[in-house]
């Protein structure tokens, strides 16, 4: 398998540590990465197979190709230049923050705004549209602390800010991290590790973002975001008794 990407990271985004081990891994694994490739086209060969031609790297023969370049929103044909909705350069709805459009009867929420491309994130939306237009109770989404996964060959998941969009925000922070072997993977004699990373305001001790790769990581990071979002510290964590053996206890251990 070959990876072609157009920048020279992979899910740019999440964490870089988190990012960097899912690499490391996926090229154990014998997954091929070419980076800074733009696309550039795919002809049939006589064979059957396919040649992937890109910048940068040679051509490629390969049996399938799968496409994977993003989403815009999907407004075409939907008559909104006839309501006079407004929308930005790629297609967006524009909304304010109850998700009303600049036509005061036309609401839009989901992928179609463009806020964040979430299907949780859309249900929050629409749950606060209905409270606020037919419950009589005004309210917004919060998309602060959203969590978020990547089901890759370890999963990997985090929630708040990376090291980098923290530093940036705070200046001074502090950074704990356990990478291990899950227990799993040493009895099955597997060498991969997993890597949790806690990231925290150093003035206060504030959680301000958690990230991890491992088996079970976005089961494991739910729980842990609801702790991240109620704005919890360090010493918190640390006062919480571990449940062993679990992988879970390692977010309780970190020094």
């Amino acid at each position: 398998m070959t990876l072609i990407n157009r920048s020279d990271v992979i899910l740019r985004g999440y964490d870089e540590s988190i990012r960097d081990r899912l690499l490391q891994i996926s090229m154990t694994k014998g997954i091929e990465f070419r980076f800074h490739a733009d696309f550039r086209g795919i002809t049939k060969n006589a064979d059957g197979s396919l040649k992937v031609e890109m910048t940068g790297h040679e051509p490629i023969d390969v049996d399938c190709v799968l496409f994977a370049t993003g989403r815009v929103p999907n407004t075409e044909g939907l008559g909104l230049e006839d309501a006079g909705v407004e929308i930005d350069a790629k297609g967006a709805i524009k909304v304010d923050e109850y998700s009303r459009t600049n036509v005061e009867s036309i609401y839009a929420v989901g992928d179609v705004t463009n806020r964040m491309q979430l299907t949780p994130v859309a249900i929050r939306e629409g749950q606060a549209f209905a409270d606020t237009v037919f419950g009589d109770n005004p309210r917004t989404v919060d998309y602060d602390c959203v969590p978020s996964a990547v089901f890759s060959h370890s999963p990997m998941a985090g929630v708040g800010l990376t090291e980098g969009q923290a530093r940036m925000k705070f200046g001074s922070i502090k950074v704990y991290t356990s990478d291990f072997r899950a227990m799993k993977n040493v009895l099955a004699d597997r060498n991969e590790r997993a890597l949790y990373k806690m990231i925290c305001d150093a003035e206060t001790g504030k959680v301000i973002g958690l990230h991890m790769i491992g088996p079970d990581a976005p089961e494991i990071l739910q729980a842990a975001a609801v702790a991240v979002k109620a704005g919890l510290t360090k010493q918190a964590f640390d006062d919480t008794v571990a449940l062993h053996p679990s992988m879970a206890e390692e977010l309780v251990l970190m020094k």
